[in-house]
């Protein structure tokens, strides 16, 4: 469980990922070194993995967004998740339950015939049965972890008190 340390390493991470460690030790109050321990540890602990989430994709011309929403046979689950994450077009890929699919996954697209074109390379996909398609009008809350980080140093405190 991260402490007071390592939630304020995290939440600077969020506000600026561009940080050195120099000025990640100095906003969470502890030095250089303890710092850059920290940091190795919420490496290895999977805790800070990979972010590719601050690019703004449509930025780099990929204004068109969507959600599919697959349905597969489950004995194909693995080689199709595989397919999928060879797929540039997909963003993320998400096993659920409870809804009109097994697998939720984020595209990204330049143009609705871009779009078509991904839709049809998802269901040739081996495994895929079939797909639905929802088109992402605008992102009103985009991910982001800093609330959840507050939250918890919050209870910390008041766990605490």
């Amino acid at each position: 469980m991260p402490d007071d340390v390592d939630l304020a390493i995290l939440g600077a991470l969020v506000e600026d990922p561009r940080l050195t460690v120099s000025e990640l030790a100095e906003r969470a109050g502890v030095v250089r070194n303890t710092a850059q321990a920290r940091l190795d540890r919420l490496h290895r602990d999977g805790v800070l993995g990979r972010n590719d989430r601050g690019v703004d994709i449509r930025a780099l011309g990929f204004s068109v967004s969507a959600v599919v929403a697959i349905s597969l046979r489950h004995a194909e689950i693995e080689e199709a998740c595989e397919a999928l994450a060879d797929n540039s077009a997909v963003l993320l890929v998400e096993e659920v339950a409870g809804s009109n699919g097994d697998l939720l996954v984020r595209v990204a697209c330049r143009s609705t015939d871009d779009l078509q074109q991904v839709v049809h390379s998802l269901l040739s996909t081996p495994g895929v049965v079939s797909t639905t398609t929802q088109v992402v009008l605008k992102t009103r809350v985009p991910f982001r972890v800093q609330p959840l980080l507050r939250a918890m140093s919050n209870r910390d405190t008041r766990d605490r008190a």
